[in-house]
């Protein structure tokens, strides 16, 4: 949404989409007179002003792609998001990618009508992709001929993570490219003598800043290069100025010049975002990043050895295929032989290009999650240290043909293994962890995280199989997670339709992988009472689960729940303690309380035993409710707090305050299955 709003005021000088026509109604209950707002992506929106309301209900529910649609606007050119509203939002990442994204739509579904609504933004994707699979094999085909420059294509292609996310994320893959081909031209402008490969390489280093500030970056890479390039002529002794070159030179120092003039001038214009305040405006994101980059988290701790985090490292050992992974090995030894014995200038760009990026985020006090996907950029160095370690296999052998078929043969099993985990290639780990599930079983953090990709497969499932008005909603995440228009235009779609125990018979669909909020009731409920109905797996290990919450599909001994006699073992003055007198799964807690004369809950929590003397805390605070509250009967007067059938003695709620309404007059009842099968 942001990029198309600043695309349609850098195209139009407009604000808003007021001379555009109405996006299509895509929901039934716009056109419910019971039900007064409409599920408009986004936001609740009127049914006259707003959508169109002259459309029927038959046209409305066709699928929103070109062979069926009139109207060519984006999904995501939404009303509410008008350029004002997006101004007042930012303060994260640069919005170069989300325009050139809007761009792409723009051209490739509003204009062209080729590709649909959502496939277009991702085409920008997949477009820097091929332009950095390009240039790395151009650049490896000069320095070190055609296999190895295959090899090096290949490597890079062919890395699950940058395959999978280049078909999707907006912002790592693109921020890759950008950063790899500023990092070529300015290297061939310079060994050239070509000024004008500098003025590319330094409006593409605007792209990559404007895409996320990692691009920062690429800087200390090219000075350390420049230095060691103009050391090694020294050298020699050759002369780096003479009469043929000097109008040459002269136009490439003034290039160099001019260089971080240009990136920052592009960078400008570029977001409008700083034209307001550019400083004042700089430094927000700047602090941004400070906040996201400093501090190891938590889960990591385990792989800080002297301050250095080694996750980085590890997570690239274990998510790049073994033939690339030793081919890269070799190059990099093979380099670092280049670079102190031989000054080869090449290799020395190409070793600090793969190190730099990884460094950064292993020193300590330096942040990385989600495995390395963050610093994507060392991916394509990597895919050319592959390249150069093929070179040296084929060149220094004395069998040159069996070594070039041993290579050929061991990326046509990288080739496979890509294919057999076809579409999460970004949850790939390789033989030396024992895959997925090996990650899995030894906890390496972020294991199964596929960032959403693994959504697609539900939804083809849901697309397929749902019944007629089927209700879905997402559990954990948000509603912005699903793109409407991707879903079956009479499947109603929103997060209001949790149902828990009450069984109503709603699909709720959600990723399944190492994050915390899997122990939250809203998951754990269907998780737990639930068969799932699909489940996207690699390696055995879940992805993602869709469940229909009917009666049909509970597991065996998770029926109907009991109602259990309770004591008060003890009780304060923000707390009490609840004794149930024997081990239950429990399922619910409610306390009728008072609602006047005291205070509002705020914070506290709730934790379980088995014998009054281990607790273990239940993770979601008492004072915002787990599910939506009429579902489960909360209000003013009625606390409810639910356990997906978790055994337990002792209950205590603590409310980590005094006069809490909720300990006051309260009436507390326990509810609970007998037992498991």
């Amino acid at each position: 949404m942001r990029g198309q709003v600043y695309l349609h005021f850098l195209l139009t000088g407009e604000k808003d989409y007021s001379s555009l026509p109405p996006y299509p109604m895509i929901s039934r209950d716009c056109f419910d007179d019971s039900k007064p707002k409409c599920d408009s992506p986004g936001g609740p929106a009127d049914r006259e002003n707003y959508w169109g309301g002259n459309l029927t209900y038959e046209d409305a529910v066709k699928p929103l792609y070109p062979q069926n649609s009139s109207i060519w606007r984006s999904y995501y050119q939404h009303d509410t998001y008008t350029f004002d509203e997006i101004i007042k939002m930012e303060n994260g990442h640069p919005a170069v990618g989300d325009i050139a994204a809007a761009f792409f739509n723009f051209v490739f579904y509003q204009k062209l009508h080729i590709l649909g609504d959502i496939e277009s933004y991702h085409f920008f994707e997949v477009f820097t992709a091929f332009l950095i699979v390009l240039g790395v094999s151009i650049i490896t085909y000069r320095e070190f001929g055609v296999f190895p420059a295959i090899v090096s294509s290949f490597s890079l292609a062919a890395y699950p993570l940058f395959f999978s996310e280049s078909h999707f994320n907006i912002k790592d893959p693109p921020e890759a490219a950008f950063f790899g081909l500023t990092i070529i031209f300015f290297y061939l402008g310079i060994i050239k003598n070509k000024w004008p490969y500098l003025i590319i390489s330094s409006i593409i280093a605007a792209f990559a800043l404007g895409t996320k500030f990692n691009a920062l970056f690429i800087a200390p890479i090219l000075a350390l290069w420049l230095l060691f390039y103009l050391l090694t002529l020294v050298s020699k002794n050759r002369k780096i100025i003479n009469k043929k070159n000097i109008r040459k030179i002269t136009s490439l120092v003034i290039s160099l010049i001019l260089y971080p003039f240009i990136t920052a001038l592009a960078f400008y214009i570029l977001w409008p975002y700083l034209w307001g305040s550019p400083v004042n405006n700089f430094l927000t994101i700047v602090n941004y990043y400070k906040q996201i980059g400093l501090g190891t988290p938590p889960e990591l701790a385990g792989f800080v050895i002297d301050g250095w985090n080694t996750y980085p490292i590890i997570w690239i050992i274990y998510t790049t295929p073994l033939p690339i992974l030793f081919l890269s090995i070799l190059g990099m030894l093979a380099s670092i032989f280049l670079v102190l014995f031989r000054k080869k200038h090449f290799v020395f760009l190409v070793l600090i290009w793969f190190l730099l990026p990884i460094l950064r985020v292993s020193a300590p006090n330096f942040s990385i999650y989600g495995g390395v996907r963050q610093i994507m950029e060392f991916v394509p160095a990597l895919a050319i240290l592959s390249g150069v370690g093929a070179y040296v296999l084929i060149e220094k052998l004395k069998y040159k043909k069996i070594s070039i078929l041993l290579i050929t043969a061991s990326l046509l099993f990288v080739f496979y293994e890509v294919i057999k985990v076809h579409p999460n290639q970004n949850v790939y780990f390789n033989q030396l962890v024992g895959g997925l599930s090996g990650a899995k079983t030894k906890a390496i953090p972020y294991w199964g995280n596929s960032y959403g990709n693994a959504y697609q497969q539900g939804i083809d499932w849901l697309n397929k199989n749902a019944e007629p008005n089927a209700k879905l909603g997402l559990p954990i995440s948000t509603m912005g997670n699903i793109p409407r228009i991707k879903l079956r235009s009479d499947i109603d779609f929103s997060n209001s339709y949790w149902s828990g125990p009450d069984k109503k018979g709603e699909y709720e669909i959600e990723l399944d992988f190492d994050w915390s909020p899997k122990t939250w009731y809203s998951f754990a409920y269907y998780d737990t009472y639930l068969n799932p109905v699909f489940v996207a797996e690699v390696d055995g290990v879940p992805l993602l689960k869709i469940w229909k919450n009917d009666i049909e599909h509970t597991k065996e001994g998770f029926g109907s729940e009991t109602v259990f006699p309770v004591r008060i073992a003890s009780k304060d003055k923000d707390s009490i303690k609840i004794d149930i007198g024997r081990e239950i799964y429990l399922t619910r807690l409610t306390v009728d309380h008072a609602k006047d004369g005291c205070a509002k809950q705020k914070s506290g929590y709730i934790a379980i035993s088995e014998d009054d003397e281990t607790w273990a805390r239940e993770p979601e605070p008492i004072d915002y409710p787990q599910v939506p509250p009429a579902a489960v009967g909360i209000d003013d007067d009625t606390f409810v707090f639910l356990f997906a059938a978790k055994k337990a003695r002792y209950i205590l709620l603590d409310t980590m305050m005094q006069n809490s309404c909720t300990l006051k007059s309260s009436h507390i009842k326990v509810m609970g299955l007998e037992r498991l099968p």
